[in-house]
């Protein structure tokens, strides 16, 4: 017979645990209305591999910089930004291997947070009443915040 801690639940199911918290924390608000609601809303885009939800939550800036780099190094047939996820061959893990915080000093700078210890930062910037991810280095800290995995191929 099995016992309540040995029944795993599948990853749409935490997802959807953490996607209904984040909206009790919230009032009921749009998930992007808030900088961690923003980081948690790309996190499940990118575990979903949907990369238009992920491509929606980039800040113009962040968009332009990825357009470039897939007109410059375009060969997959692939955008960069689904390349740089496609390296992505294993998620950590909310609460067993990092937490997301809002940074006390500047509430628009979200920390992943290690259980180890070291933390990436992820600034994100409103934009039409929305959060989005700020820049390229936010976006590198971010994806090393949350793979586990990642494939060093070259995927240009």
């Amino acid at each position: 017979m099995k016992t309540m801690k040995n029944i795993k639940f599948p990853l749409v199911l935490k997802v959807f645990v953490l996607i209904t918290v984040m909206f009790t924390l919230n009032g009921c608000k749009n998930i992007h209305e808030t900088p961690d609601g923003a980081v948690v809303a790309f996190i499940i885009a990118a575990e979903q591999r949907d990369m238009t939800k992920a491509w929606n939550i980039l800040s113009p800036e962040l968009q332009a910089h990825y357009n470039s780099l897939g007109e410059k190094m375009r060969k997959s047939g692939r955008g960069a930004l689904e390349n740089e996820i496609a390296r992505i061959t294993k998620f950590k893990k909310v609460k067993k291997d990092y937490t997301i915080s809002v940074d006390p000093a500047n509430g628009e700078v979200i920390k992943i947070v290690m259980n180890s210890g070291p933390e990436f930062k992820i600034e994100t910037v409103k934009t039409d009443n929305d959060y989005k991810i700020k820049n390229s280095a936010s976006m590198k800290n971010l994806l090393e915040g949350i793979a586990a995995e990642i494939t060093n191929k070259e995927v240009y």
